[in-house]
């Protein structure tokens, strides 16, 4: 199944689609303390102009069998945070969100730390 994730009930098909898990991913990433902004460089600029979701160059997930999911999401922290502990904590904050909304699995969890940057 490609795109989407997808289950069958009694009244009919749920499916739940890439994109969704990508928001999830996208909300819980700037719920963490320390992180600016998710980082989508030049790709997010073309992908906002095509029309198309800007955050898709920086959040990539991945479905596996056995409701399993990777994600990876770039991102640019605040200076002065602790990198590793916010990576961490994005990953965390990431798997809870995705389990509870989804029942998904996320088995793996990348973080990219592409930049550091002042808030202004």
């Amino acid at each position: 199944m490609i795109g989407a994730k997808q289950a069958k009930t009694d009244l009919g098909k749920i499916k739940i689609h890439v994109k969704a898990i990508r928001s999830i991913a996208a909300i819980a990433i700037m719920e963490v303390e320390g992180v600016l902004k998710i980082y989508t460089g030049t790709a997010g600029k073309l992908f906002e102009f095509l029309g198309r979701d800007r955050n898709a160059a920086a959040i990539n997930v991945i479905l596996r069998e056995n409701n399993e999911v990777g994600i990876s999401a770039s991102i640019v922290v605040e200076y002065g945070y602790d990198l590793p502990r916010v990576a961490s904590y994005v990953q965390e904050n990431i798997k809870t969100a995705v389990e509870k909304m989804t029942g998904l699995i996320p088995v793996n969890i990348d973080v990219k730390v592409k930049s550091v940057e002042k808030k202004r």
